[in-house]
């Protein structure tokens, strides 16, 4: 295949737009927020884990709290309602006098017991408050920063689209100058690349893979026609000669 060399040149135009756009696809695909965003999420799920286990321990010890306060409640009223008779005199016989007087001694002791492990439940509680309510604070605190990179992100992305529409145009602008076949076989190189179908050769080298141009092959390649298309034997792409080839 044969092509000007001045149309040859200007594939390395359109191969210089192309890595550019390799390089804004690459960016838009790897941007900072996105991974600063995966590992707060992963922080937000297990901070929702722990509250949801808080909001359990709260609730337990809430239930416990709530059972000592009807024990207290009703042991404070029997003994209310005995201390009354044994106040009032009405219990007369010694026998039951001293069972009664027993009974709101009992009643007294197990109200210090209740009064005790009511201070112990409700100290149960406050613990379990604070650490759901610390847990949510933690878990505010990173969703206000999700949000903010959620809108950094938007903006970078839109950024991208902005520079790859611009790209895609001076593209179209270079494409429209060179002949639909050489065009052909620069896209059917590119498409194996995955980046480039065409590169310098510079100093020897090939711009596309890096490598060093055998002796012999470069001999060809310095007796080869100037409108003669050659190509990396290496990575496939179309060698652009220039006055830095080094023939």
């Amino acid at each position: 295949m044969l092509a000007d060399p001045v149309a040859q040149r200007r594939l390395l135009d359109v191969a210089a737009l192309d890595m550019k756009a390799v390089h804004l696809r690459h960016r838009a695909a790897n941007l900072p927020e996105d991974e600063e965003l995966r590992g707060l999420q992963a922080e937000r799920v297990a901070l929702t884990e722990r509250i949801t286990e808080a909001d359990t321990r709260r609730g337990d010890v809430q239930m416990e709290l709530d059972r000592i306060d009807r024990d207290l409640e009703t042991v404070k009223a029997r003994q209310k309602r005995d201390q009354g008779r044994a106040d009032s005199g009405e219990v007369v016989d010694q026998r039951a006098l001293q069972s009664l007087l027993a009974e709101i001694e009992h009643l007294t002791g197990r109200i210090n017991d209740l009064e005790e492990t009511e201070l112990e439940a409700m100290q149960a509680v406050e613990d379990a408050t604070a650490a759901r309510d610390e847990f949510v604070a933690r878990r505010t605190g990173i969703e206000e920063r999700m949000r903010e990179l959620l809108a950094s992100r938007k903006s970078a992305r839109a950024e991208i689209a902005e520079q790859a529409e611009r790209l895609a145009a001076e593209r179209r602008a270079v494409r429209e100058r060179l002949p639909a076949e050489l065009l052909a076989l620069y896209d059917r190189i590119a498409g194996r690349s995955g980046s480039s179908g065409a590169a310098e050769l510079r100093a020897r080298r090939c711009g596309g893979c890096g490598l060093e141009i055998d002796p012999t092959e470069l001999h060809a390649i310095a007796a080869a026609a100037p409108d003669a298309i050659v190509r990396c034997e290496e990575c496939g792409r179309i060698l652009v000669r220039t006055d830095e080839s080094g023939l």
